[in-house]
């Protein structure tokens, strides 16, 4: 009984073994049929590449009239309402001197003619009424601002640059604006005011856009700028190209056969939304480098490509 229960023991282990040695093996040939990690590959491409600057910029209009009293009284009468249409020489409102409104019968001499204690304010541009400041019945004060008229086919976009770029950006600049909608507007640099905001350190810029819009005063735009153009650059996507957590390091990782890639590091030139400028080293337009699944990898992986 002891010999043959020993018999089987030792055949029942053979097998067990043979058999987690099969599934062993199969295990680690499969994995090794499939072992690296799976990535996508890019090759260079050399072209123009253009380095731009996005900055927030908004709508004003150049040419305003400001509708001011002439003395201090009282706003008898108001003509026009916000939004609505100017012309030069339009009835705006009329002003009776306090004087006046409290003594309807007063009059004075002014010339061949008599003095009512009431005159009237007219425009003296085209435009839009944009501001209104006061109702009828208030009182206001020799000077005091009452109205605005704006003149629509004076808009223009401002925009602040910080310092360190103005010297690349000059007038007659070709830019575009993004406005709020969607559309993209084809715009140059019209103007550059000498002044620098002293907080900001940014200085004012006027665009002129290549088309008429009917936009409203105050409206927050994007504007994107051209800095330099670099003549057949060698670029790759921007996700290609890996950094350090300081941004002060970059490498690629670059194959050399059909499952190993390795580190490249490289230096970078100029870069746009897209693209990114390698100068350094040469890379070869052959080349297959890591276009995505290379975050993580060590300095010499194995990896999978992928379609």
């Amino acid at each position: 009984m002891n010999s043959s229960f020993r018999l089987s023991v030792n055949i029942f282990a053979l097998a067990a073994s043979i058999f987690f040695y099969s599934c062993g093996s199969k295990s680690e040939n499969g994995q090794a049929e499939t072992s690296g990690s799976p990535v996508k590959i890019t090759q260079p491409q050399k072209m123009n590449l253009t380095e731009y600057i996005t900055l927030n910029a908004n709508t004003i209009f150049l040419k305003k009239e400001i509708v001011r009293a002439t003395f201090q009284g009282f706003i008898e009468k108001i003509y026009k309402n916000i939004g609505d249409q100017i012309s030069n020489g339009d009835l705006l409102l009329e002003l009776k001197t306090k004087e006046s409104a409290a003594n309807a019968n007063i009059q004075t001499p002014s010339g061949d003619k008599i003095f009512k204690g009431t005159i009237q304010i007219r425009a003296n541009s085209n435009g839009v009424l944009t501001e209104l400041n006061y109702n009828a019945g208030d009182f206001v004060s020799d000077g005091e601002q009452i109205a605005v008229i704006s003149n629509p086919s004076s808009l223009r976009i401002n925009l602040n640059v910080p310092y360190q770029y103005t010297n690349k950006i000059n007038i007659n600049t070709p830019c575009e604006v993004f406005l709020p909608n969607g559309k993209v507007v084809n715009a140059s640099i019209q103007k550059i005011i000498p002044k620098v905001d002293p907080a900001a350190q940014t200085q004012t810029y006027i665009i002129e856009m290549k088309q008429s819009e009917n936009l409203p005063e105050n409206l927050n735009v994007n504007a994107r700028i051209p800095l330099r153009t670099v003549k057949d650059a060698i670029v790759l996507p921007k996700s290609a190209v890996l950094t350090n957590e300081t941004l002060d390091k970059f490498w690629i990782m670059k194959l050399i056969d059909e499952t190993t890639a390795f580190r490249v590091d490289v230096t970078k030139g100029i870069e746009n939304d897209s693209f990114v400028q390698i100068t350094k080293p040469e890379l070869q337009l052959t080349d297959r480098i890591i276009v995505d699944g290379a975050f993580g990898l060590p300095d010499t992986a194995k990896v999978v490509i992928g379609k």
